[in-house]
């Protein structure tokens, strides 16, 4: 099993074919519907990739006119959004609305 953070960022380009070529050549996970926003002149899209990918990707493309800006770690924010589940049966007492996520027995 890999232990490595995910690390989501948007890409940022000057144009669609550098876009799109930048994303042709690292293969990050863009989600199911990858749909490039137009902010102030520039192209950007959400993407996803192993901390160790996007540092070999930074590198690679540095004067490519394509920027990556990092938004956050995934894999963290995962973990943390984790602690917010309960605990036990949410179905045993029954008039309570059930909270968190629910497990199969």
């Amino acid at each position: 099993m890999n232990h490595e953070s995910v690390i989501h960022f948007q890409i940022e380009a000057s144009t669609l074919e550098n876009l799109r070529a930048f994303a042709d050549e690292i293969r990050p996970d863009l989600g199911c519907r990858a749909v490039p926003r137009r902010i102030d002149g520039k192209f950007i899209i959400d993407a996803y990739l192993p901390e160790s990918q996007l540092q070999a990707a930074q590198e690679r493309r540095a004067d490519s006119g394509v920027a990556l800006r990092i938004i956050e770690n995934a894999t963290e924010v995962g973990r943390e959004r984790q602690k917010e589940v309960g605990q036990g049966n949410r179905f045993t007492l029954r008039g309570q609305v059930p909270q968190g996520l629910g497990r199969k027995e």
